[in-house]
C-alpha cells in the first residue's frame, strides 16, 4: 500500500454547488487531515534497520448524487509491518473524520487471505466509537475485498449503524480490474438500505482510477468517481 492522493476527486468538486467559502473550508480540513501524516512519515527515513518499511495509501471517492448534493470520501492509511493506521473523512458522516488502529493477520500461497480488525473513534457531525474490520482474499484473477464498521454513537443508541463496501472482482490483465459492488451507508440520503452496482479500475504508473454504476437498474442510480495514487 502506498499514500494515495485524491487529485481528481478535489478536481471533481462542484465548485457551482458550494459556497466558495464553504469549499475551501472543507478542502482545508480535508487536506491536513489526510497529508500531514504522510508529510511527517516521509520526512523520515522510511527504512529501519532491520529492512522493514512504512508503507502509505491515500483514496478518494467522488459521489456524483442526482438531485441531492454531491459529496467526496477520503480515506489514508499507513502500514509497518502487521500494524496498521487508517483515517476517513466523511465516511460516517458529512464533516466527520475518524482514525483507526489495528493489527493484520493472513495466510495462504495459492488461495491468499487477510484480515484486519481495528478499533476507532469518530469525531464531527457524528462521534462514535467504531470498530471495524478489513477483509481481503485473491485466488489467480479473482478477488474478494470487504470494508465493514459498526457505529456505536456517543450521543444516542438509536443513532448505532453498521456501514458496509464489499468488491468481488476479476483482473483479466494487469491493468484492469472489474467486479461488483455493495454499500451500506447513511452518507447521504437514500430509500434503499443495501446498494449495488459495477464498477472498474485501470492502474498505471502509481495511479488508479476508477468509476462505480449503483443501482443501475433502478431510477436512484448514481455514479461514484475514484482516483488513488501510490508512492
Amino acid at each position: 500500500m502506498a499514500c494515495r492522493f485524491p487529485i481528481l476527486t478535489i478536481s471533481l468538486l462542484n465548485l457551482s454547488s458550494n459556497p466558495t467559502g464553504l469549499f475551501m473550508h472543507k478542502i482545508f480540513i480535508a487536506l491536513n487531515f489526510y497529508f500531514l501524516p504522510c508529510i511527517l512519515f516521509a520526512q523520515q527515513n522510511t527504512t529501519d534497520s532491520s529492512g522493514s518499511k512504512w508503507s502509505f495509501s491515500t483514496s478518494g471517492y467522488y459521489y456524483f448524487i442526482p438531485e441531492d448534493e454531491n459529496t467526496f470520501t477520503l480515506i489514508g492509511s499507513a502500514d509497518y509491518k502487521k500494524l496498521h493506521l487508517e483515517a476517513r473523512y466523511n465516511y460516517e458522516d458529512q464533516n466527520t473524520a475518524s482514525a483507526f488502529a489495528g493489527w493484520r493477520f493472513e495466510t495462504g500461497n495459492k488461495f491468499q487471505f487477510g484480515a484486519t480488525p481495528m478499533l476507532g473513534f469518530a469525531v464531527g457531525n457524528t462521534d462514535g466509537f467504531v470498530p471495524a474490520l478489513e477483509l481481503d482474499a485473491s485466488y489467480k484473477i479473482l478477488d474478494f475485498y470487504s470494508e465493514s464498521e459498526y457505529l456505536v454513537d456517543f450521543a444516542s443508541k438509536e443513532n448505532n449503524f453498521f456501514y458496509v463496501w464489499s468488491e468481488l472482482a476479476i483482473t483479466p490483465v494487469d491493468a484492469l480490474r472489474t467486479g461488483i459492488s455493495i454499500q451500506r451507508t447513511r452518507l447521504y440520503q437514500t430509500e434503499r438500505d443495501v446498494q449495488g452496482g459495477i464498477f472498474a479500475e485501470y492502474s498505471f504508473w502509481k495511479l488508479t482510477v476508477g468509476a462505480y454504476y449503483f443501482n443501475p437498474f433502478a431510477s436512484d442510480n448514481f455514479v461514484i468517481a475514484s482516483l488513488s495514487v501510490d508512492f
